[in-house]
Formats: C-alpha cells, sequence, structure tokens
C-alpha cells in the first residue's frame, strides 16, 4: 500500500501541474497573451525543477542496471562516454544544424514515445507505435505554434537551408502526416495490443490527453515546458523510481530522496548550459536565450536516451 502511494504521487504532480497549465490557458482566454516574462519564468520553473533532473541520475541508473546484470561497472567509462556524445552533437549542430535539427526530432520523437509507452513491450509493433505515438506529440507541439516554432528553428539554425525546406514541407504538409501517423498509430497500437496486452489506465490517458490538448492552446515557450518539465520528466521519474526502488538504491528510498539525489549534477548541467551558451553566442549572452536553450536540451538528450532506452527495456522484460 505504501509503495502504491508513492507511485500515485507522480499521477498527482502531473494532474497539478495538468490544472496549473488550465489556469495559464484561462489567463490567456480571458486577459489575451501571458507576459513573455511570465513564459520564462514557467518555462525556468519546470525545465530548473524537473526536466533538467531527470536526467540527472542517469550515472545511477546506469551502475544499478550493471550490477543486477553483473557487469562491471566504472563511472570514469561512464562518464567519458557521456561527455563524449554530448561534444559530438553539439559540434555537429554548429557545422550541420539542419540536419542536427532532424536527428534531434527523430530522437525526441522516440524518448517522448518509448517513456509514454514504457509498460509495453518491445516488440515491433509496440516499438512501432511508440515512435508514431512521439511523432503526434511533436506535431501536436509543432503545429499548434508554427509561428512561434519557425522563428525560433531559424534562429536555432541560423537560417540553415536544410531547416528553411524542412519548416517549407512541414507548413504545407504537417497537417496531413498529422492525420496520417494518427491513423497508422491506432493501426500499430491494435495490433500491439492484441499481440501483447497492457493494461491501460483510463486515468493516464486522460491526464495525458488533457495535457497536450493544453499544449496546443499555450504559447511555445509553456506549451513545452508543461508536455517536458510537466509530464515527461515526471513520468521518467516514476519509471526511474520503480527500477532504482526496486533494486533497494539508497538514493531511491522515497520520490523526494531520489529527487534531491538529483541536484548536484543538475547545478552542474545549469553550470555547463551557461558555458555552453557563451560558446555559441561567440562574445558573452546575448538577450535571445532560446536557441541556447533548445540546443542545450538536445546534446544532452542523447546520452539521456540511451541510459533511458536500456531501464525501459529492462523494465518491458520482466
Amino acid at each position: 500500500m505504501k509503495r502504491l502511494h508513492r507511485m500515485n504521487s507522480f499521477s498527482k504532480i502531473t494532474w497539478i501541474n495538468a490544472f496549473v497549465g488550465i489556469a495559464l490557458m484561462v489567463w490567456q482566454w480571458t486577459a489575451g497573451m501571458i507576459p513573455i516574462k511570465v513564459q520564462l519564468f514557467y518555462f525556468a520553473i519546470m525545465i530548473g525543477a524537473t526536466g533538467i533532473p531527470h536526467g540527472a541520475l542517469d550515472h545511477i541508473i546506469a551502475k544499478t542496471n550493471a550490477v543486477l546484470n553483473r557487469q562491471n561497472f566504472v563511472i570514469q567509462q561512464f562518464l567519458m562516454r557521456y561527455v563524449i556524445a554530448i561534444l559530438v552533437y553539439a559540434t555537429s549542430w554548429i557545422f550541420f544544424p539542419g540536419i542536427s535539427l532532424i536527428i534531434f526530432l527523430i530522437i525526441s520523437a522516440w524518448h517522448f514515445g518509448e517513456t509514454d509507452l514504457s509498460s509495453a513491450t518491445h516488440s515491433w509493433q509496440w516499438n512501432t507505435s511508440r515512435l508514431l505515438w512521439g511523432c503526434v506529440v511533436l506535431l501536436v507541439i509543432l503545429l499548434s505554434h508554427f509561428q512561434e516554432m519557425q522563428a525560433v528553428v531559424l534562429r536555432i539554425t541560423k537560417n540553415s537551408d536544410t531547416a528553411i525546406a524542412f519548416l517549407g514541407h512541414l507548413e504545407q504538409m504537417g497537417i496531413y502526416y498529422a492525420g496520417i501517423f494518427l491513423m497508422l498509430l491506432m493501426t500499430a497500437a491494435f495490433m500491439a495490443y492484441k499481440k501483447n496486452a497492457i493494461r491501460i489506465s483510463w486515468h493516464y490517458v486522460l491526464n495525458l490527453v488533457l495535457v497536450m490538448f493544453i499544449c496546443s492552446q499555450l504559447p511555445l515557450l509553456p506549451s513545452f515546458a508543461l508536455y517536458f518539465g510537466g509530464w515527461h520528466a515526471i513520468r521518467s521519474f516514476e519509471i526511474i523510481f520503480k527500477f532504482l526502488h526496486a533494486a533497494k538504491e539508497e538514493t531511491a528510498i522515497e520520490p523526494l530522496t531520489m529527487w534531491k539525489n538529483a541536484l548536484p549534477l543538475t547545478f552542474l548541467a545549469a553550470f555547463g548550459f551557461i558555458f555552453m551558451a557563451f560558446i555559441w553566442n561567440g562574445v558573452g549572452m546575448k538577450m535571445d536565450p532560446l536557441p541556447a536553450i533548445f540546443i542545450f536540451l538536445s546534446i544532452i538528450t542523447v546520452p539521456h536516451l540511451d541510459v533511458m532506452d536500456k531501464l525501459i527495456q529492462r523494465g518491458s522484460k520482466q
């Protein structure tokens, strides 16, 4: 019962986040556009409190997974691989921004879909459903904020020809892709459920659908913050806690204890962001932080995705 209470606490947080999103949505409907300072404050809170911290436990997850698999784990080697992946992808943003953008969208679609359907097996049917669902999530956010998103992407990629072509194609065909992906998703999910049925919680689905609807109504910054920090990160924390707590990892005695243990690397990541922002802008911080923010989130996603992928695969086999 106590364990069930702990697990339900994550659902409570995602519902609270949804109600905060509703409050922002009502504010926008009644008083006009949400002030940019409020948007930035909300974005900073969500990314700082949950968005970045949910990846700050990767070294503990990797170590615990290695121990359970009776494999040798060397923290120095893990950190070296982690940093190399970050540096390689960061470099690709400098020289190939358009291609790097496409890579980021693909890995984000997989990561979001894998987390939202973490209880499913890793059959090709469920994996296809994961990727398609992730694509639907991204399309909802991108298409419902196309003008905002276009301006940010062009700044991030420094008007890359690849990005311009991609955005032009998305503007013309995006709604059709959304419909196609949704139909393919329903087909793949039906096939997957028929072969490997999973337990589907109605309040989980309702919570997710509500979050996605709110995201489609809010401006881009709070929209992304709500899904990424208010839903994805919390559900990732839930998966991580379940794994580490079952393995009797002392850093996951309670959810709050686990979150506190994520703070040191969260602060380190914050310093890393400031350092990266200086490099990206060339001569110090400027008044336009969005390119640096999104690139920073993309480069720390690459090694984090690998850790979470192994964790979720392990969970789906048990």
